[in-house]
C-alpha cells in the first residue's frame, strides 16, 4: 500500500512486532478482553480455540541432505549441501514475487499442482522440441502516484483466456497477452490499494478510494463491475490500513487494522462481521481452494491461531501458534504452510505445515533475513504474498541462498532443494544447469519452473527442474536485446507470472521519481 509507516503502537503484522527506528515498543490498544460470546454463527464459535497441547517444536539446524543417487545424464546436478552453501551470508534481496495462489496459479486448466506463478495452458518450452526463442511483446507504463504518495503499489495481476488483467495505480486494466491491446478499464480513485492475490472463478475484489475505504468485486472474464461498497468502520476506526484481501469460491474476506468482514462475491451481501464483544479478531486472510485466518484472541498480549474457515466464515479447526513465535504469512491454505517469526528479530525463521490444525513438521529457514538458509521471502504483515518457492503435493521447493560461483567467476548462484512437507526433512538438492541466481516461479507440468536473470554476457531466461531426473533444461530464452526492458524489473521487489508460455513481468511499486522506472508490464513470448 501507499500509507507511510504507522505510527508506535500501529506496527502493521500478525503478530506483535520488534521497534523500529528507535520507536518504543507498541502499546496495547484500547479493546480490552471481554468474555468469549455465546455459541452462534459466524468466523468464531464460543471462543472454541481449546485443542489439545502444541507439538513440540522438533530441533532447529541447518537441513543435512541425504546422499545424491548416482550420476545421472543431463546438465542438472545433484550435490550434498556444501560448506559454501550453508556459511554464504549472501541471499537474495527482496526475492521474486509471484502471483501465490493455493490453486497453482491463475485458472489453468488440467495444472493439479499448487504453483505460486505459473497457470494456463502449457507449451513446448524445455522438451523435445528446445526451448522457447521469446520475443519481447509489450510493454506498459503505468501512471505515477504524486509526490505526497511516494510510491503506488501494483503488485496484482490475474489470468483468464487470452487476457492479462493488471492493477494500475489509476484503473485496472484488461490486456491481451499476444499483442497488449487494452481490453477493457475500470477507474480506481483515491490511493494504490490492496486487492485479493487470487482469483475466485473470474472474479477478483478490490480495494480503493481515500483511506482504502471502498471495495469493489469485479468480474474479470466480461470487464464488469459487480459491485461496490464502503468498508464498514469498526471499534471507532474510520481508517483502513494495511488490508488483506482474499477470495476463496464465492466468498471475499478482508481485515485491516482494527476490523474485518467478509462479503458474498457475487451479491456483495455481508457473510459477517466482528462479534459484539468478542475475546478473538481476525488479523488476517489467505484464499486460494479453502480460506485460512489469523485470529488473535485476549486483546494484544493474547494468543494467535490460525485458523480453518468455511466459505460462510464458520471455523473448522484452529491451531495455536508455539509461544515465542509469531505469524509473520500464510504461504499456502491447500496444503496449510504457514511462515513463523521466533524470536525478537521479526524475520520468518520457520514453516509450520499443518494438518486438520494439527503442526506435522516445523521446516527452520535459519535466522531469517540475510542469514536465512533459503530464500524464500514473505513480507512480515501479511499484506502482500510469499514467493520464490513451489509445492506440488508434499514437496515443496526452496532456493538456497546465494553464494559465490565457482572459479575466478564473480556470478552468484544457487541451488533449488527439495524438502518434505510431512517430515519436514530435506530430501535433494539440485544445481542450475548455469551458473546463476534461480528465483522459483511456479510449477507447470509437474516441473518447477524458475527464472534466472540476465548476465554481462547473456539474456535472461526460464528453467524447467525435472523432480524425477532432477534435471534442468532451458523453457525459454528472453531476447539479448531487451535487457534493459528486462534490468527495469530487477529492483527485487518484481512479480513475474508464467502463463500460456508468455513470461510477464512488473515491478511491485511505481515511483513518483521520474529517474526511476515507469514500466507497469512487461510480456514476452
Amino acid at each position: 500500500m501507499s500509507q507511510p509507516p504507522p505510527p508506535p503502537g500501529h506496527q502493521p503484522g500478525f503478530g506483535p512486532q520488534p521497534p523500529q527506528y528507535g520507536y518504543p515498543p507498541p502499546q496495547p490498544g484500547p479493546y480490552a478482553p471481554v468474555p468469549p460470546p455465546p455459541p452462534g454463527p459466524g468466523p468464531y464459535g464460543p471462543n472454541p480455540y481449546a485443542q489439545a497441547p502444541t507439538q513440540p517444536i522438533p530441533p532447529y539446524g541447518y537441513p543435512q541432505f541425504p546422499p545424491p543417487p548416482p550420476p545421472r545424464k543431463g546438465n542438472g546436478k545433484l550435490v550434498a549441501i556444501t560448506a559454501a552453501a550453508v556459511a554464504a551470508v549472501v541471499v537474495i534481496a527482496g526475492g521474486v514475487f509471484v502471483a501465490l495462489d493455493a490453486n497453482g496459479g491463475p485458472d489453468k486448466p488440467g495444472t493439479p499442482s499448487q504453483s505460486p506463478g505459473t497457470g494456463g495452458q502449457g507449451g513446448q518450452g524445455g522438451r523435445d522440441g528446445g526451448a522457447i526463442q521469446a520475443k519481447a511483446l509489450w510493454d506498459k507504463d503505468g501512471t505515477r502516484p504524486p509526490k505526497s504518495q511516494i510510491l503506488a503499489a501494483i503488485p496484482d495481476a490475474w489470468f483468464t483466456g487470452n487476457a492479462v488483467v493488471k492493477t494500475m495505480p489509476d484503473a485496472v486494466r484488461s490486456f491481451d497477452i499476444d499483442s497488449g491491446r487494452q481490453n477493457w478499464s475500470i477507474p480506481l480513485s483515491g490511493e494504490s490499494c490492496p486487492a485479493s492475490r487470487e482469483a475466485a472463478g473470474d472474479r477478483v475484489v478490490v480495494t480503493y478510494g481515500t483511506d482504502c475505504g471502498q471495495v469493489m468485486a469485479i468480474d474479470i472474464a466480461k470487464g464488469t463491475k459487480l459491485w461496490a461498497k464502503q468498508l464498514p468502520d469498526q471499534n471507532g476506526q474510520t481508517s483502513h490500513d494495511y488490508t488483506q484481501v482474499a477470495v476463496t469460491g464465492d466468498t471475499a474476506a478482508l481485515a485491516w487494522l482494527g476490523g474485518s468482514v467478509g462479503y458474498r462475491i457475487g451479491s456483495g451481501e455481508v457473510l459477517w462481521t466482528p462479534k459484539s464483544g468478542s475475546d478473538c479478531e481476525d488479523k488476517g486472510y489467505k484464499g486460494g481452494p479453502k480460506l485460512v485466518a489469523v485470529v488473535q484472541c485476549g486483546g494484544y498480549n493474547g494468543e494467535y491461531y490460525v485458523q480453518g474457515l468455511s466459505e460462510g466464515g464458520r471455523k473448522q479447526w484452529s491451531w495455536q501458534v508455539p509461544s515465542g513465535s509469531d505469524v509473520q504469512n500464510v504461504l499456502s491454505t491447500d496444503p496449510v504452510v504457514v511462515g513463523l517469526s521466533a524470536g525478537a528479530s521479526g524475520l520468518m525463521t520457520d514453516l509450520a505445515y499443518l494438518e486438520d490444525g494439527r503442526m506435522k513438521s516445523r521446516i527452520s529457514l535459519g535466522a531469517g533475513g540475510y542469514q536465512s538458509t533459503y530464500a524464500v521471502t514473505c513480507p512480515p504483515n501479511g499484506e502482500a504474498h510469499c514467493s520464490n518457492f513451489a509445492i506440488d503435493g508434499t514437496t515443496i521447493y526452496l532456493p538456497t541462498k546465494s553464494h559465490a560461483g565457482s572459479g575466478d567467476s564473480y556470478t552468484q548462484t544457487n541451488e533449488i532443494a527439495a524438502l518434505d512437507l510431512r517430515t519436514g526433512k530435506p530430501e535433494w538438492l539440485a544445481e542450475p544447469d548455469q551458473e546463476r541466481e534461480v528465483k522459483i516461479i511456479g510449477m507447470r507440468d509437474g516441473k518447477v519452473i524458475a527464472y534466472q536473470r540476465n548476465t554481462y554476457d547473456k539474456p535472461g531466461r526460464l528453467t524447467a527442474l525435472d523432480p524425477g531426473t532432477r534435471k534442468t533444461t532451458a523453457y525459454m530464452e528472453l531476447p539479448a536485446g531487451s535487457k534493459e526492458l528486462e534490468n527495469q524489473f530487477l529492483d527485487g521487489s518484481s512479480y513475474y507470472w508464467l502463463y500460456k508460455d508468455h513470461f510477464f513481468v512488473n515491478p511491485g511499486n511505481i515511483s513518483a521519481n521520474t529517474s526511476l522506472t515507469g514500466k507497469a508490464i512487461a510480456a514476452f513470448g
